[in-house]
């Protein structure tokens, strides 16, 4: 009898814990539907945009590093004391300037010297020469011998190549005079001297180096992808090919200059080929050296259609942008992306005149009925 007491009663206790449990789920599932059904007296607040149509030109982004258009070390090319160090903790020097002066004295005696020997040669010339004249009025006569005049030739060429001789060694003497005072080339930015007033410098010991900074090159590297793009749009439409240029830690710095040259291989460990672009550096705002980030421009695009890239989402079926309709309601749209430009991006597939969602994301959905608070607008180099 007990023992059916107690089958009965945990028979009992079960069945009042399965109806338990139903309830339980059944209350569960309820909640869990109301958390999946959007609220529709509750709007969430986004920020919007209008898509902008715009000619842009396509570009390619790449860093770069800023080089001197000239670059030399200033050498002596004699040997002698340094006098005087023009420049000694260099700075901005223009064409023709003198950086550096090395004593003269010996050199302006040289020069001396060589002018005397040409003046003495060329008088013991003039005197052959008039021999040599005066020879031919008395050779008709047989005044003077076959010998005598062939002697009296034989000086005067021999003269004449001793002047010739002369006159290119006092050529050489002033030119070693003029390497007594190291000019500057071109117009840039000299470094600090190595060398000191009054100590006796080599032919060949480095004194400083010159950076030509105006213009100033821009080197880089692309991706050989970009290869055919870029000398198709060269060889098409050359006057699109544009390089804009900013300081890497300074991206208020602007120039803009042009591709001067492309590599003529292609890295085969990198996959890359390296680019050369040339600025004007009007304001010395780049300096060897530097990093760059570079722009490439090198196509345009017509009338395209551009939304701000914090209004693209990726989902398993591809890239779309949210947009509000008439009602007030969230709407999903599949696009096509292509060009990025300036923090906009060109898409394909989306009606012109939508208003596009462009922050607010976390818990939109389609259907979700949305209130605009904020308008994100174009950039200015959209709007020109």
């Amino acid at each position: 009898m007990k023992s059916q007491k107690k089958s009965l009663f945990y028979y009992l206790v079960a069945t009042a814990g399965f109806l338990g449990f139903l309830v339980l789920w059944q209350g569960f599932s309820k909640l869990l539907h109301r958390r999946n059904v959007p609220n529709m007296t509750l709007k969430l607040a986004v920020a919007v945009a209008k898509p902008q149509m715009a000619t842009v030109k396509s570009y390619i982004e790449s860093v770069g590093q800023s080089t001197p258009s000239n670059r030399i070390e200033i050498v002596p090319q004699i040997e002698g004391t340094l006098l005087e160090v023009l420049k000694p903790n260099g700075g901005f020097v223009k064409a023709g300037d003198v950086l550096f002066k090395i004593d003269d004295k010996s050199f302006k005696a040289y020069v001396q010297q060589a002018e005397a020997q040409l003046a003495k040669d060329k008088a013991t010339y003039e005197l052959n020469l008039s021999q040599l004249k005066r020879s031919e009025s008395l050779r008709s006569g047989n005044f003077v011998s076959q010998q005598e005049y062939d002697s009296y030739k034989a000086n005067v060429d021999a003269g004449k190549a001793q002047l010739s001789l002369d006159e290119a060694n006092c050529a050489l003497k002033h030119i070693d005079l003029s390497h007594c005072y190291i000019t500057a080339p071109f117009s840039g930015e000299l470094s600090k001297s190595t060398a000191d007033p009054f100590t006796f410098i080599t032919k060949g010991t480095r004194l400083a180096v010159l950076n030509q900074m105006q213009p100033i090159y821009v080197d880089s590297y692309l991706s050989e992808t970009y290869l055919p793009a870029l000398l198709n749009a060269l060889k098409t439409a050359p006057e699109d090919v544009v390089v804009e240029a900013r300081l890497i830690d300074d991206a208020t710095i602007l120039q803009t200059g042009k591709l001067v040259f492309i590599g003529n291989e292609v890295d085969k460990s990198t996959g890359t080929f390296d680019i050369r672009a040339e600025f004007d550096n009007t304001n010395l705002q780049f300096w060897p050296g530097r990093g760059i980030d570079l722009k490439l421009f090198y196509k345009t695009l017509q009338n395209v259609l551009l939304v701000p890239e914090s209004a693209i989402h990726q989902g398993n079926k591809g890239t779309f942008v949210y947009t509000v309709n008439a009602q007030g309601i969230a709407e999903m749209h599949p696009i096509q992306t292509g060009q990025s430009y300036y923090s906009w991006i060109v898409v394909s597939g989306l009606d012109k005149d939508a208003t596009v969602i462009a922050n607010g994301h976390s818990l939109l959905a389609p259907g979700v009925p949305v209130q605009v608070n904020a308008t994100v607008p174009a950039p200015v180099e959209l709007q020109k």
